[in-house]
């Protein structure tokens, strides 16, 4: 998915040592200012320490009757701490550490009844690293909206449109805005924008992103070799019946609220094998209110070729199909560069 894969996580496995640092420093502190504050509070903390050091060595020793005993002592004076810390004036949680996440408690993962799974507020963080650490962050600064110019759009009736390439493109732009407007509606369709190179399937790509990102959703953009090699790792996990809880790329392909996937179909013939994990994305995604906007260079017919008829439902299901056609922008522009060019040497 990136080259810097291996940094991120390893940025993340910093913080998340952190936290968890920060989280039980806290809760030293808060100890210590009770001691000091009661001699009662400090008196239960140290039968407590006490009571736990006797239940440790009991449980490597195995015995039953002392574990038990000891686990009562462990319980009934920590419920007398408790009932201490509210006579206080405190919350019956005070002492709890200040986790940034309740529910892996700063870890990055949880443990469900059959498997461990990663914490959403990790994938959250994968996300965000990696769109700082992507190029997409400078790409936006002149992919966007503002930067959009439409005189590049012939304004002449292509006969076998039906209308012009600029009338195409306004209304395209009419739908994109509508989709940015109705982002997070549940039912709102994905985009596909298809036709040949050079009309602005990215550029609008981009645009969306910029929209999305400047309302703090999260964004990851993929050309469709990078997102098939995803899915690759992914199949071959389900293939060796393992699920690797430290998956971040595939969970965040879930998890994004926008995932762009840019010229699709340039994956070639050697990602067959694992469409059945792209349809099953494009379900899990589409059924959880996320969204999907991809591009690419083939005809809808072209499309049929490349991908099984399962495939082509969900995106005929899921997303608006949009067709961008007329001459190539960047050959219009370096025409027009050209002629300045000659205009200002003559």
């Amino acid at each position: 998915m990136m080259t810097n894969k291996k940094e991120i996580l390893e940025t993340i496995d910093r913080i998340y040592k952190q936290r968890r640092y920060n989280a039980e420093l806290s809760k030293e502190r808060k100890i210590n200012e009770l001691y000091a504050k009661s001699k009662e509070f400090a008196d239960i903390c140290d039968k407590i320490k006490l009571a736990g050091l006797r239940l440790s060595k009991a449980s490597l020793m195995q015995n039953k009757e002392q574990i038990a005993k000891y686990s009562k002592i462990f319980d009934t004076l920590i419920s007398k701490r408790t009932k201490l810390l509210i006579e206080m004036g405190y919350p019956s949680d005070y002492l709890e550490p200040d986790y940034v996440c309740k529910t892996c408690q700063d870890t990055g993962f949880v443990v469900l009844d059959d498997r461990v799974d990663v914490c959403k507020c990790r994938t959250q963080l994968f996300i965000e690293l990696l769109y700082e650490q992507s190029k997409l962050k400078e790409i936006l600064k002149d992919h966007n909206f503002s930067k959009l110019n439409l005189n590049y759009y012939s304004k002449e009736v292509d006969v076998k449109e039906g209308l012009s390439p600029y009338k195409n493109m306004v209304k395209i732009i009419e739908k994109v805005k509508e989709f940015l407007e109705n982002f997070d509606k549940p039912n709102q369709k994905n985009l596909l924008f298809y036709g040949p190179t050079g009309l602005g399937k990215t550029f609008l790509a981009h645009c969306i992103a910029k929209e999305v990102i400047d309302k703090g959703k999260t964004v990851i953009f993929l050309d469709s070799i990078s997102f098939f090699e995803v899915l690759k790792d992914k199949y071959s996990k389900m293939l060796r019946l393992y699920e690797d809880v430290s998956d971040e790329e595939y969970k965040s392909l879930e998890e994004v609220d926008l995932l762009i996937i840019d010229d699709l179909g340039n994956e070639g013939k050697n990602a067959e094998f694992c469409h059945g994990v792209f349809q099953s994305l494009l379900d899990k995604r589409f059924l959880s209110g996320k969204k999907t906007v991809i591009t690419t260079n083939y005809s809808l017919d072209g499309l049929v070729t490349v991908y099984s008829q399962f495939i082509m439902g969900r995106l005929q299901e899921y997303f608006l199909f949009l067709h961008l056609f007329g001459e190539d922008v960047r050959v219009i522009k370096a025409k027009l560069q050209l002629e300045k060019r000659t205009s200002e040497m003559s």
